[in-house]
């Protein structure tokens, strides 16, 4: 009896400590549980349970901070289904996911939910050959989402830009296949269809057979590739297009990744080169015919005026003449230097248009040139019964850089106009101002007045107004503002109807206290011509030219002027009267002067004489042509006797 009650004491106090150690293993357990909880709803991800109830997925467990992020809690997910909280579209795809995990696949998907995107990994739990449940691990991934997104629109964006080019790119690997390329290559070589066609393929299959010299175009672009230098060369399509090619390697992070070519369709540039050059052809041509013409024109006009104009001078000195046979010839002479200086302006139009005018630059005193002028204006002012003020206000002393004879017929030209469109008994006055140092000078008339619609346009060359009724073919304001421009300076007018005009040039000032002294007045030249005996041979073909020379030269006494019609006959008369001069005409009926006078100078005798050309032709270029090639001086007709005088006393004194 007492073994039996041990026994039972025993299995008593053993059922005790099992229940004890049992009842301490379920709360060590269920503390386990309740910390494994608490981490699950403290991850940062989310951890998820479903089963299985029929059709529907029915979560068992969804925890983790990533649930609250969506805007759920456990209690609002536990025992519901997919479809309660997505989409419709966004439910089934998940569910196909979820439908792979239920048969034993471990499976991912991606989803998105209340603006957050979530990754999440599946992995079915397996009894006795059979999926009870599934555990799913979720992680946020909006940050590489957004990431993804931006890199995406900016590679969209890239290729968008590159698609637009106008210019066809490819990017090639070293073994010459295509791993890129732009639509307008695929345009420029007519492949249809899509890009991913001709990717992989090799580069000189696709490109070299719309070339000529095929294999000239392997050996160049295979150069290329094995130098891996930048390369900019022209290409010509076999339709006859023409394309500009560049080439440039191109490398990452110091290695080379692949080798890029751009491909640019230049047809239309290179036409529109051509044309440009061809017009810039055709307006040399036109140029050149139009100077041609002038000069041409020029010596046909020149040397009838020169017969007009030369005898017309010496008429002038003839004594015996009654008034009104002087009147004749001082119309004569009036309008024969009209003509010549329309043909003056007309050439130094040309030569400044073309750049060719030459200007001889010197220090020169302002109002010495304006008093000349108004000297030399006087008796048109006269006649019109128009005064000319010259108000020499402040510093006397101005001093330009200019060329002298182009001034002085810059303000002729506005002097000219200043009187001829004035009223009878009008006023011209002159004054000027300084302003920094730049000097204006003011030609102020009581004349008609300019409208303010043409005061620019009166500039241009051959700009005829209809409110005026004056002579001449608008070449003389055009004349001033180009000869003003090429001297540095400026031209303008302030105008109004019926109260008159004030033109002013502007020049830039210098630093000069005295004028250049002209030691030798051209006045006084011909005078050195007297008493002494000097030869002369003329070697001109015009009768009328002759003539005139001969009266100019045979009141002269101790000049002895021997003459001839051809050159040939020149040459001989050289060698046999040994003259201290020559003047020399350059178009002979035998030989051209240029010819005559290589011959003369190869004699060393006439080495030191002095030979003048004599000539109608009065264009820049054959001027400068001439006296190049040595001619002391060059002449044009119209002879003005004074100056003629003046240069042969220069050169036989």
């Amino acid at each position: 009896m007492g073994l039996v009650n041990l026994s039972v004491l025993v299995a008593i106090l053993s059922s005790i400590v099992s229940l004890t150690i049992y009842i301490k293993y379920k709360a060590q357990a269920k503390k386990a549980e309740i910390d494994l909880m608490t981490t699950i709803r403290r991850q940062q991800g989310m951890t998820l349970k479903y089963i299985k109830q029929g059709d529907h997925y029915i979560y068992t467990l969804m925890e983790g901070q990533l649930l609250g992020k969506m805007g759920l809690t456990s209690a609002m997910v536990t025992g519901k289904n997919l479809h309660e909280f997505y989409s419709k579209q966004d439910a089934d795809t998940i569910e196909q996911a979820y439908s792979k995990a239920w048969n034993g696949e471990i499976t991912d998907y991606e989803a998105h939910l209340n603006g957050i995107d979530y990754f999440v990994t599946l992995s079915p739990v397996i009894k006795h050959g059979k999926v009870v449940e599934v555990i799913g691990s979720g992680v946020d991934i909006s940050e590489r989402k957004k990431s993804e997104k931006i890199l995406h629109m900016s590679l969209a964006l890239r290729r968008t830009l590159i698609d637009s080019l106008e210019i066809g790119m490819v990017v090639i690997d070293d073994d010459r296949k295509i791993i890129a390329l732009n639509r307008k290559w695929c345009q420029l070589f007519k492949f249809e269809g899509p890009i991913q066609k001709i990717i992989g393929k090799d580069v000189f299959e696709q490109m070299a057979f719309f070339f000529e010299n095929n294999e000239v175009e392997k050996k160049k672009l295979n150069d290329l590739l094995v130098n891996q230098k930048p390369a900019v060369d022209e290409v010509e399509h076999f339709e006859n297009r023409i394309f500009k090619r560049s080439y440039f390697p191109f490398y990452m992070d110091g290695e080379l990744k692949g080798h890029i070519w751009a491909i640019e369709d230049i047809n239309e540039r290179k036409a529109m080169e051509r044309g440009i050059i061809e017009t810039k052809e055709e307006a040399v041509k036109a140029n050149k015919a139009k100077s041609e013409f002038l000069a041409r024109m020029s010596h046909e006009l020149r040397t009838p005026l020169n017969g007009i104009l030369g005898f017309s001078q010496l008429l002038e000195l003839e004594e015996t003449l009654n008034a009104k046979q002087q009147q004749f010839v001082r119309e004569i002479l009036k309008g024969g230097r009209h003509l010549l200086t329309l043909i003056n302006d007309s050439l130094d139009l040309s030569a400044i248009e073309s750049g060719k005018i030459k200007l001889a630059l010197d220090t020169v005193k302002i109002d010495e040139i304006i008093n000349e002028c108004i000297k030399l204006i006087a008796p048109l002012a006269d006649k019109k019964g128009i005064s000319i003020a010259f108000e020499q206000n402040g510093n006397h002393d101005w001093y330009v850089f200019a060329d002298k004879i182009r001034l002085r017929q810059i303000f002729l030209n506005l002097l000219d106009n200043a009187i001829k469109y004035n009223r009878e008994n009008g006023k011209v006055s002159i004054h000027w101002d300084k302003r920094d140092d730049i000097l204006f000078v003011h030609m102020v008339d009581t004349g008609i007045g300019i409208p303010d619609s043409e005061q620019k346009s009166i500039f241009e060359p051959f700009y005829r107004s209809d409110h005026t009724q004056g002579e001449g073919i608008g070449m003389g304001l055009a004349l001033v503002s180009q000869l003003i421009q090429v001297m540095g300076g400026k031209v303008g007018v302030e105008s109004r109807i019926g109260e008159g005009s004030d033109f002013w040039i502007s020049l830039p000032l210098v630093n000069a206290q005295v004028a250049i002294d002209r030691q030798l007045m051209e006045g006084e030249r011909p005078a050195l011509l007297q008493g002494h005996n000097f030869t002369i041979l003329y070697i001109e073909d015009n009768l009328l030219n002759l003539q005139l020379v001969i009266e100019i030269l045979g009141t002269i006494q101790g000049i002895s002027l021997i003459s001839a019609m051809t050159g040939s006959e020149g040459m001989e008369l050289a060698a046999e009267w040994r003259p201290d001069l020559i003047l020399l005409d350059l178009n002979l009926p035998d030989l051209h002067g240029y010819e005559v006078f290589d011959r003369i100078k190869a004699n060393p005798a006439y080495e030191q004489t002095p030979i003048i050309a004599l000539s109608a032709n009065a264009m820049p270029e054959e001027i400068n042509q001439a006296l190049g090639k040595g001619f002391a001086e060059y002449i044009c007709k119209p002879i003005e006797i004074p100056a003629f005088l003046t240069v042969l006393s220069k050169h036989l004194s």
